[in-house]
């Protein structure tokens, strides 16, 4: 007999660090070491919960604590009366992208918490089918040696005879901390949600992650990556994330937004470098097309912000598209002191023009980290 889930998976906030709890649950499986979970997953810019749709309780596995081991803990920020502009964009992106894992997840979570496989055999564990809203879900983990696990997420229409289909599969090898180490998932969004009706983004998200004492570094390839089946500006682009432990947050982005010097409301195409230092400040530096800019033209936009995140400094130039920077470059627009930003942020650091292109960073405690090419082969990691 099939099991019924509840659908309402809350809404309390628990906030976690980067690296969560490092001590099994008592009574948890050994198979749920291996399983994927939103807080490991989860890019970040201020670390505000509410504005970057950080994971609550409810996106957790085990009975988690509020713990800052790593120094990285979500903050609460009374924001200003206006966000610098750079960085409200920026945290958008940031939040679809994070709604749209955590998606995904949750069926996982629904799954496998507080409750033991429906089968293992050998070393392959089996939690379902069972019935979330509309759908039926299915999740395998294989456990294999030195703490390497395989997983695959199945999934469809409740009530249907049809053959489970693979929705997102991923592998990992398990650090210090459960749930946490180094590996790769990926997602089909667009098969989800003919699944899910409760999902909204589509495309396909593949990433890789890696997990350290130094922090975290988080690598996307989006494609075709739209938060909703309205949204008419998909986006084919690689998100990259360094957490740092003392706080220091470094993203790469790319978003449909208006930038608010232009002369209309039409969005323009952003590319974006975001950094931003806990109790100090941020600066974003932005390449921007498309919209109302020129064709053949490029705006290259720089913003501070203070540790209120208030805009300090903020200067817009017109650039031509084959030669950024240098006396080519026109100032359109200026407000504030550069001299205000944050320490170590005063030069600008720009993303590549190719926004599927990686973006080395020597901050990076893992080196480079890139996107799996394609899904992980869910057959092969439930076998």
């Amino acid at each position: 007999m099939k099991k019924s889930l509840c659908r309402d998976l809350g809404t309390g906030l628990l906030l976690l660090a980067a690296l969560g709890c490092g001590a099994q649950e008592e009574g948890e499986n050994d198979f749920l070491a291996g399983v994927p979970e939103a807080a490991a997953l989860q890019l970040s810019i201020t670390g505000d919960a509410g504005q970057e749709a950080l994971a609550a309780d409810d996106a957790q596995l085990g009975a988690a604590q509020a713990v800052d081991a790593l120094g990285s803990l979500s903050l609460a920020l009374e924001a200003p009366a206006e966000v610098a502009d750079g960085l409200a964009h920026a945290r958008e992106a940031t939040r679809e992208l994070n709604q749209a894992l955590r998606a995904f997840l949750q069926p996982i979570v629904a799954l496998v918490r507080e409750q033991e496989p429906d089968q293992v055999t050998g070393n392959v564990a089996e939690w379902g089918p069972v019935t979330r809203g509309e759908t039926e879900y299915r999740l395998l983990v294989r456990k294999g040696l030195l703490r390497r696990f395989g997983w695959v997420l199945q999934a469809r229409p409740a009530g249907s005879g049809d053959e489970l289909e693979n929705v997102a599969a991923g592998s990992i090898r398990v650090g210090e901390v459960l749930r946490r180490g180094r590996g790769v998932l990926g997602v089909n969004l667009d098969r989800l949600r003919q699944l899910d009706p409760t999902v909204n983004a589509r495309g396909q998200v593949l990433a890789a992650f890696a997990h350290g004492p130094a922090g975290t570094v988080l690598s996307y390839g989006l494609r075709d990556f739209a938060r909703s089946a309205d949204d008419t500006t998909p986006i084919d682009a690689v998100f990259q994330g360094v957490q740092l432990s003392g706080g220091h947050n470094r993203v790469r982005l790319a978003f449909h937004g208006d930038v608010p010097e232009t002369a209309s409301d039409a969005e323009e195409r952003v590319l974006a470098r975001v950094r931003h230092q806990r109790g100090e400040g941020g600066r974003a530096d932005l390449l921007v097309t498309g919209g109302d800019i020129a064709a053949g033209k490029v705006w290259v936009v720089s913003e501070c912000w203070s540790a209120q995140l208030s805009s300090t400094y903020r200067i817009v130039r017109e650039c031509p598209g084959d030669g950024i920077g240098g006396a080519r470059c026109v100032e359109q627009s200026s407000s504030g002191d550069p001299g205000a930003c944050a320490g170590g942020l005063g030069n600008a650091e720009l993303p590549p023009v190719d926004a599927s292109a990686y973006m080395d960073d020597p901050q990076s405690p893992e080196g480079d980290l890139l996107p799996p090419a394609e899904m992980p082969d869910g057959e092969a990691s439930a076998e």
